[in-house]
C-alpha cells in the first residue's frame, strides 16, 4: 500500500513539472515573435528596404575622415635592422598591401560604416582620397539608379557592374578632372555600358559638345587612336560624338540584339554648291530618320561596324523633286538645281533628299542602278 501511495505521487510530480516544462516552451516562442532581433546577416529587420539603399550624411563621411590612425609601417619591429631588412625575409608589395588594409582596419572595428555615392568618390581630389583609401573597411560606394553598394579594398573596388554609358561618362569626366586614377581605372576596366538601342546609339551622335576632348581622348587606348585618327593625331571636337560612341564599344557596350542592326546613310557624292544646312541623312532599321549634324561619315561608319551594325552608305548625285525640277552634280563636282529650263547653282540636298525618302522616290535617281539593293530596303523600312 505505502510502495502504490509512493508511485501516485512520483506519477502526480512528473505530470505538474512536465506541464510546467511544455508552458515555459510556449511562453518562450511567443517572445521570440515579439523581440527585435533577426537572423545573423538579415538587415532589413532592423531597417525598411528604404534605409538600406540610403547613403550617408555627409558630417558622417568628414567623421570618418578625421578619425585619427596610427601610421602603418610596412616594416614590423622584428624585422628592424641592417641585415634582416636587406635579407630574404622582406615583404612583398602585395604582403604591404594586406598588412596595411587590416592594419587600419582593426583601429576602426568599432567605427560606423558609411555609405557615400560614387559620385562622390569619383570627384575626391587625392587628399581626401588618400584618406578615405586608408578607411575603407569602412566606405561602400552607391551605384548611381541601383540599390546596389560597392565595396573598397584599399585602392581597390571589388566587382565589375553595368550601368548606363551616360552615367559612366559623367563618372569619368568627374574622375579626370579630379585626376582620381583609382575612379579612372576602376571606370576603364571594371565598368560594362548597359545595352543600348540602335536608335540610341544614333543619337548619341549628336553630341559633339557634351564632353571635353580630353575625357573622350582618355577613355581610348592609344592604338586605337592611331588606328582610327592616325598616329599622333588628336580626337577633333566635329569627332568627339564619333569617339564616344568607339568608347562605348571598346567598354564592352552592346547593341539590343533585339533590335534591327541595320543602318544606312543617305549623303551627297559632292559638298560643292549645297545649301541650307549640313546635317547628314541617317536611317535607322527602326524606320527612323535622323538628321546628324557634322559626321564624319568614314569614322562613324568605322565605328557603327565595330559593335556590328549593318551600315551601308548611298552617295547621291541625282535627286528628282518633281516632274520638272531635280538637283544634279554637274560639271566640275558644284550642285545645280533645275526647274524646267531655268539651270540655278546650288541645291537644298537636305530638305530635297528628305522629301525624296518619305515620297519613295530615290528610284527615280540616277543612282538607284548602282544602289539598288540599300534604296529597295530603305524603301521597305519606311513603310
Amino acid at each position: 500500500m505505502k510502495k502504490t501511495k509512493f508511485f501516485v505521487h512520483v506519477f502526480l510530480f512528473l505530470l505538474i513539472t512536465m506541464k510546467d516544462i511544455c508552458s515555459q516552451e510556449v511562453i518562450d516562442l511567443e517572445d521570440a515573435d515579439k523581440t527585435d532581433f533577426a537572423s545573423p546577416g538579415n538587415i532589413e529587420a532592423d531597417t525598411g528596404d528604404e534605409d538600406l539603399c540610403e547613403t550617408s550624411p555627409h558630417s558622417e563621411l568628414l567623421n570618418l575622415l578625421n578619425v585619427k590612425l596610427k601610421k602603418f609601417n610596412p616594416i614590423p619591429e622584428d624585422r628592424r635592422g641592417g641585415e634582416v631588412r636587406g635579407g630574404g625575409n622582406q615583404l612583398t608589395s602585395e604582403e604591404i598591401t594586406t598588412n596595411s588594409i587590416r592594419f587600419y582596419a582593426e583601429q576602426l572595428k568599432d567605427v560606423k560604416p558609411v555609405k557615400i555615392r560614387i559620385e562622390t568618390f569619383t570627384s575626391l581630389g587625392k587628399g581626401p582620397l588618400t584618406s578615405l583609401i586608408d578607411r575603407s573597411s569602412k566606405v561602400f560606394l552607391k551605384h548611381p539608379t541601383e540599390c546596389k553598394f560597392f565595396s573598397l579594398y584599399g585602392d581597390q573596388i571589388i566587382g565589375s557592374y553595368a550601368m548606363t554609358f551616360d552615367n559612366i561618362l559623367r563618372l569619368y569626366a568627374n574622375a579626370v578632372n579630379k585626376d582620381n586614377q583609382i575612379a579612372q581605372d576602376f571606370i576603364r576596366t571594371q565598368l560594362v555600358p548597359a545595352p543600348m538601342s540602335l536608335d540610341e546609339a544614333i543619337r548619341s551622335l549628336y553630341d559633339d559638345y557634351g564632353y571635353q576632348q580630353n575625357i573622350i581622348e582618355s577613355l581610348l587606348p592609344e592604338d586605337v587612336k592611331n588606328l582610327f585618327f592616325g598616329e599622333n593625331s588628336l580626337v577633333s571636337i566635329a569627332d568627339v560624338a564619333e569617339s564616344k560612341l568607339l568608347a562605348f564599344s571598346l567598354l564592352g557596350g552592346k547593341i539590343d540584339k533585339f533590335q534591327n542592326y541595320e543602318i544606312f546613310i543617305v549623303a551627297p557624292k559632292s559638298k560643292k554648291g549645297l545649301l541650307g544646312s549640313n546635317e547628314t541623312i541617317v536611317i535607322s532599321g527602326s524606320g527612323q530618320i535622323y538628321e546628324v549634324p557634322l559626321l564624319n561619315i568614314p569614322l562613324a561608319l568605322n565605328v557603327m561596324r565595330s559593335l556590328g551594325f549593318n551600315a551601308k552608305i548611298v552617295l547621291i548625285t541625282h535627286l528628282h523633286i518633281s516632274n520638272d525640277s531635280f538637283c544634279r552634280v554637274g560639271d566640275g563636282g558644284s550642285w545645280y538645281h533645275y526647274k524646267g529650263k531655268i539651270k540655278k547653282a546650288g541645291c537644298d540636298f537636305l530638305s530635297n533628299a528628305i522629301m525624296s525618302l518619305r515620297q519613295k522616290t530615290l528610284t527615280l535617281s540616277d543612282d538607284y542602278g548602282t544602289y539598288k539593293y540599300s534604296i529597295d530596303r530603305v524603301n521597305e523600312i519606311l513603310k
